[in-house]
This record gives structure tokens, C-alpha cells and sequence, in this order.
């Protein structure tokens, strides 16, 4: 019962402070950014040089598309967390557009 309360507790302070990391943005660039960000978190390259990672959703990419993925996503949640919502959007979008043309459908 104890472990249940705390992994309910633990469960809740991570899904709110994740809300609260993006809070200067508004809602409709945190749930972008939180769709985009649970697909490209799915891609776990080996290696650099690596020819295909697969994400969550089947899509395919390579090593280097993914790390350009996360890097670009933490500039847009670092310009969300500054205020600049444009520098943000527009790192983002970069993101969703690449997910977009490699999108599998299921």
C-alpha cells in the first residue's frame, strides 16, 4: 500500500513539474511540444553513425537525424523557458516537420 501512495505521489510531482518547466509558452506550443518530444525521447541511437533508429510510432530515421532532433528540442524548451516563443515555434517546427515526412502510418 505504501509503495502504491508513493508511485502515485512520485507520479504527480514529475507530471506537474513537467507542465511547469514549459509554463511561459503557451498551451498550445507545450502540447506540440510534448507530442513531438514523446516520439523523438522514443529514439535511442546506438551510435553516431548509426543507419536506423526506429521511434515508438514506427517511424525511421537515422542516429544523426535523431540527435538533431533532441537538440533542436532543447533549444525550443530553452527559448520557451527565456520567453522567446517565436525562437521556440520555429525550432519546433523544424522537429515536427521531420517527424512529419517520416511518419508511418499504423
Amino acid at each position: 500500500m505504501k509503495t502504491a501512495l508513493v508511485s502515485v505521489v512520485a507520479s504527480t510531482y514529475l507530471l506537474a513539474s513537467s507542465t511547469l518547466t514549459y509554463a511561459s509558452c503557451s498551451i498550445t506550443f507545450t502540447e506540440q511540444f510534448a507530442g513531438a518530444d514523446r516520439i523523438v525521447d522514443s529514439l535511442r541511437p546506438d551510435k553516431p553513425g548509426q543507419m536506423r533508429v526506429f521511434a515508438s510510432d514506427g517511424s525511421e530515421f537515422t542516429a544523426g537525424q535523431a540527435l538533431w532532433m533532441k537538440g533542436q528540442l532543447r533549444s525550443a524548451l530553452q527559448a520557451c523557458v527565456q520567453g522567446d516563443e517565436v525562437s521556440a515555434a520555429s525550432s519546433l517546427h523544424g522537429v515536427t516537420d521531420l517527424l512529419r515526412t517520416h511518419h508511418r502510418a499504423l
